[in-house]
């Protein structure tokens, strides 16, 4: 019990590390960031003053670099939680590992699909396209995680040179 009580301890950590203090993030409303290194992107959700949305780090190819794995995938499988305290489990086909995994399928945990707190509007569906990042397996929002673009996938390719 004590087990499952840290690990969710945990993922919450990370959850509330990666989107709890304001900074900036790419808007992934607009589809494409344009961000080269050292740009300082705008966070729509705290450009309207609200401060749940905001995020602890603030996007940047070095801070981007610095996560355990990142991909460019296509979502396909979303498992709701059995317990109202535990993430969902996101299934993704892999297009491209850009750091930390190989073949071509993905399984990555989130504590909000639909967007509410991933600042940047980040909505997981079955069939979005998504350049993916995050340390364990907790998929990072606030900008580290953002529909696909080709613009925001060369800002990948920055962040993790082959």
């Amino acid at each position: 019990m004590w087990k499952r009580i840290f690990t969710v301890a945990a993922f919450a950590m990370v959850a509330l590390t990666a989107c709890s203090s304001s900074g900036d993030a790419p808007s992934a409303s607009d589809g494409a960031s344009g961000a080269q290194a050292g740009d300082e992107l705008t966070d729509p959700i705290v450009a309207e003053g609200n401060g749940l949305g905001s995020c602890a780090f603030e996007f940047s190819v070095d801070v981007l670099a610095e996560r355990e794995f990142a991909f460019d995938g296509t979502v396909t499988a979303i498992r709701e939680p059995a317990a109202t305290d535990a993430p969902y489990e996101v299934d993704f086909a892999v297009a491209r590992w850009f750091q930390g995994g190989s073949g071509t399928t993905a399984t990555v945990t989130t504590y909000d699909v639909s967007g509410t707190s991933f600042a940047g509007d980040l909505a997981l569906q079955e069939g979005e396209r998504i350049l993916a990042s995050g340390d364990d397996d907790v998929l990072w929002g606030c900008g580290f995680s953002m529909p696909y673009s080709q613009d925001d996938a060369s800002v990948f390719a920055e962040a993790f040179p082959s």
